[in-house]
């Protein structure tokens, strides 16, 4: 699909709402309509003034000059105040329709690959992003109004002395080729600018979750110098695009000294020779400074384009160009409301018979992933998912739970082909404990439940299994002990158990887990899974575990060992044993 580009983008935002671009262009006609008018009175006055009076008195005709231009005054306060709401609701729009589709490609999954472990850019993308897209059809309906505006003015001019607003023109005209020469680089200056932002933030995020890592590999020095490092880069690319637009700005302002200056040279001698009044001499200083001020606006919507561009890019690679026409899919929207809840998918339980997974493949970018797995699960079995780092375990994990889209192959739930895996394979189907635990900077419950509502027999059972009753217990405020940002307050243990009563609270008819005791000490460990062969015992439910431990191997009624993304071997442990050498050297390691 070819690929539109922000221009469609910017269309598209103008054409949700039409009314309030063409009311925004009327209200700017409006306000910038004073400066018209203004010139005109004083156009007249000074004219009146500089010609034959005829003993005339200057004071009646000095007065209805003076009331109107107090009235068009009175309209143009109107025409702000009215504009400046509308503003407010136009970004309100604009921005809104952009993060709600935006979070609904994200929630239905269509493009993961471009955003799985990518979450503090997607926020940083509907913090910062957003709103430049949403900016440049906003300031259109302002330079709309100022071309309107300037149109009257050049015929005016025109109709004065055409040979003057040609004369004028000139450097105008050369700041237009000036603009069209640089826009290139505003381009180039914003990107940069926005990758060392998002390289920045990136770190920030990674810095906050690695705390206990950084501290004890005593790395706090090189941290903190990398991050100097990187702050710098920031700062000289922040520099950099600033100073650029500076400039352009700069150039145009001397622009209207140069054009009266030139307008001088031209209507000096008509003006000694009394050729060329000087009210109309005002009009042209009045109506020079506002063309000026025009262009003005025109470069920086030229400018806010091309930023526009590259933040535009940014939200693509997130939600996929597959998903490009879905930005401004049409969503009703309040300015005077509350926003209507967002509601997810929920799944329905459906009761496990048969879980078969027939040639499951699925490739990343960088051409790893996996190949052709199958196999079969059924209630009260455990599988076991072997092999080195790189393998595919996780990737594999990361199918059967719907964080990523398959490539190819079947997944089928009691005989019957899943068709949506994202919206199947979720609680209270399936359930799912990664290796490393994401702890909100929440409390202990609220970090359990995640929303979900539970009786206190629930939440005992799922903490018991996950073997953290007790300590919750012994917790001056037990489930209301707060957790820490990103769970600092606990140990790795302690992190990992509760991400583990997180999972059982769903009772799930499938558990999913990724090597999720590997952070607990033996005994404990010992503990948990003791206690697992009860819950499975008295559930019947299935579970998927990857792990390379001898354990977890022995109790498995089946074992997947991969080995860069390809199934190797797949039976009781006791039969890979004597047939794959490499499962033999993780078995008894």
């Amino acid at each position: 699909m070819k690929k539109k580009g922000f221009p469609r983008l910017f269309i598209n935002l103008l054409l949700y709402k039409p009314w309030m671009y063409l009311i925004s262009v009327f209200l700017n006609v409006i306000i910038f309509s004073y400066g018209a008018a203004l010139a005109y009175f004083i156009r007249e006055i000074l004219n009146f003034v500089d010609g034959d009076m005829g003993g005339q008195s200057v004071l009646p005709k000095v007065t209805i000059f003076f009331i109107g231009i107090l009235v068009v005054a009175l309209i143009r306060i109107a025409a702000i105040t009215a504009c400046a709401r509308l503003d407010n609701v136009q970004v309100f729009h604009y921005e809104n329709l952009l993060r709600n589709n935006i979070m609904k490609r994200i929630y239905k999954k269509d493009n993961m690959k471009n955003i799985v472990g990518k979450s503090e850019r997607v926020f940083e993308i509907l913090d910062d992003d957003v709103p430049i897209c949403a900016f440049p059809s906003q300031l259109l309906s302002e330079v709309s109004g100022f071309v309107v505006y300037s149109i009257i003015a050049i015929a005016s001019l025109l109709i004065i002395n055409w040979r003057v607003t040609v004369y004028i023109f000139i450097p105008l005209s050369l700041v237009i080729l000036i603009i069209n020469i640089a826009s290139k680089k505003i381009k180039e200056n914003r990107k940069v600018n926005r990758e060392i932002h998002s390289k920045v933030s990136e770190m920030v995020g990674d810095t906050t979750k690695l705390v206990q890592t950084i501290k004890v590999s005593g790395g706090g020095t090189s941290v903190l110098r990398h991050y100097e490092k990187l702050n710098n880069l920031r700062l000289n690319a922040i520099l950099k695009d600033i100073l650029f637009d500076s400039s352009l700005q700069a150039i145009l302002g001397g622009t209207v000294y140069i054009g009266t200056a030139v307008m001088m040279l031209v209507v000096a001698r008509t003006m000694m020779e009394g050729r060329f009044p000087i009210g109309d001499f005002s009009m042209f200083v009045i109506y020079l400074e506002t063309l000026a001020s025009c262009v003005d606006r025109i470069v920086e919507l030229v400018a806010l384009i091309k930023q526009a561009e590259v933040s535009y890019d940014r939200i693509i690679q997130v939600v996929g160009e597959n998903n490009e026409s879905n930005l401004t899919s049409y969503c009703e929207l309040s300015a005077f409301k509350p926003l209507e809840k967002f509601q997810s998918d929920i799944a329905k339980v459906t009761p496990l018979k048969e879980l078969k997974v027939i040639n499951l493949t699925y490739g990343h970018d960088d051409k790893s992933g996996i190949e052709d797995v199958s196999f079969t699960l059924r209630p009260g079995e455990v599988l076991a998912i072997a092999g080195a780092v790189g393998s595919g375990k996780s990737t594999l994990l990361n199918l059967l739970t719907g964080v990523v889209p398959k490539d190819s192959g079947e997944i089928l739930w009691n005989g019957v082909e899943m068709k949506n895996e994202k919206e199947f394979l979720q609680p209270p189907n399936v359930a799912y404990t990664p290796q490393l635990a994401k702890i909100f900077s929440e409390t202990i419950g609220e970090n359990l439940l995640l929303g979900k509502e539970a009786s206190d027999n629930q939440i005992r059972e799922a903490l018991y299994y996950a073997v953290f009753e007790e300590e919750v217990s012994q917790m001056d405020q037990g489930l209301l002990t707060e957790a820490g940002s990103y769970g600092s307050r606990l140990s790795g243990g302690q992190r990992q158990r509760l991400a583990l009563a997180r999972m059982f609270i769903h009772h799930a008819q499938i558990y999913v887990m990724d090597d999720s005791s590997s952070a607990l000490d033996g005994e404990t460990e010992r503990e948990f899974w003791n206690r697992f062969e009860e819950n499975i015992n008295n559930k019947n439910f299935g579970c998927i575990i990857a792990s390379n431990k001898k354990q977890i191997l022995q109790r498995a009624d089946k074992v997947i060992f991969m080995k860069n993304g390809h199934v190797e071997g797949y039976g009781k442990a006791e039969e890979l044993l004597e047939s794959c050498k490499e499962f033999a050297g993780i078995y008894g390691a």
